[in-house]
């Protein structure tokens, strides 16, 4: 196996980043902001169009919540719009490049494959949400340089990101691509072993399950599951973890508690039925105009600016309580 020697972050100046839909532009967006330079590539133009616009309004709506440091225009300067068309150009002279095109196993295994080819120097990260780096980079020549980088939506706003490895990532890529996510503002926590749905995608699946088995069997409305969550335990844990609430209720009464619950909990392995009743009457949230809220009236901007502020606001509490 072969290695890649460590890099410090300040040694990563051009980021290239492969696919400019949702994830792409918050990833654009936070590498642009922390002083990188970055190109961006996609299929259609109007694909760039639309990440281009969408960057200038996050960027107008960072500025309103005093959490920029240079103007917008600064950074929107150092981001490039590029055709993949153009892939073999655009990723000379990169020392970081992230993947975010669509989660469909052969088509992230061909681009790999492209970049198999580059130069070895550059470390390789994917954006996947849900495949293990070792799949992903099964063919490689150069496994070694190929690190999980899981953000999550809107990936401009949330500081959390997942890095994950397969079975041959190199230590000093991990590493390279921890203090990469340091500098830049994010705050990385490391898989330690290859599992599916990495850590935050399990537990919010499991969250989800019990969700599903409340909604099905009509014990709760989705209005009541939100204000649940947003009124208690997402309260909470927007600034005190799991681990920690768990020392503060006190070790010997988590114990009881799930010694009497965890029996009673769903162990469905099937999508919930009043979920895919949605899905099949075309009712898939935001983009369609209704999923468990009604949207008609409201454009997707609208809506997507309303959550943003949201998240801004939570934000900046984040930030000061975790400098």
């Amino acid at each position: 196996m072969n290695e890649i020697s460590y890099r410090k972050p300040s040694e990563i100046r051009q980021i290239v980043v492969i696919g400019a839909g949702n994830m792409g532009e918050g990833i654009v967006q936070s590498f642009a902001q922390a002083g990188k330079s970055v190109k961006v590539l996609a299929r259609r133009r109007e694909t760039l169009d639309k990440c281009l616009q969408q960057i200038d309004t996050n960027l107008k709506l960072f500025a309103e919540f005093q959490l920029l440091e240079e103007a917008p225009e600064v950074i929107k300067s150092r981001i490039t719009y590029i055709p993949m068309a153009e892939l073999s150009e655009a990723i000379r002279g990169c020392q970081f490049i992230v993947e975010t095109i669509p989660e469909v196993l052969a088509d992230k295994k061909e681009l790999f494959g492209k970049l198999d080819k580059c130069d070895p120097d550059i470390v390789l990260a994917s954006n996947t949400s849900s495949i293990t780096i070792t799949a992903l980079t099964e063919d490689m020549r150069t496994a070694y340089r190929v690190v999980g980088t899981h953000y999550f939506n809107p990936a401009h706003i949330m500081p959390l990101v997942e890095i994950h490895r397969g079975k041959y990532t190199s230590d000093d890529v991990v590493q390279t691509t921890r203090d990469l996510m340091l500098q830049v503002g994010k705050k990385p926590i490391l898989v330690k072993k290859e599992i599916p749905g990495f850590i935050v995608n399990r537990i919010q699946g499991a969250i989800f399950r019990e969700i599903s088995y409340l909604l099905d069997e009509g014990i709760a409305t989705p209005e009541d599951i939100d204000m649940a969550a947003k009124a208690m335990y997402g309260f909470r844990l927007s600034c005190i973890g799991p681990m920690e609430a768990d020392d503060m209720i006190g070790l010997d009464t988590s114990a009881r508690v799930s010694a009497n619950l965890f029996k009673t909990l769903s162990n469905r392995t099937e999508p919930s039925a009043t979920l895919l009743d949605k899905v099949n009457r075309g009712e898939l949230g935001i983009k369609t105009g209704n999923g468990w809220y009604n949207y008609r009236g409201k454009a997707r901007t609208q809506v997507l600016d309303e959550i943003n502020r949201r998240l801004l606001k939570q934000l900046v509490l984040f930030k000061a309580l975790n400098k």
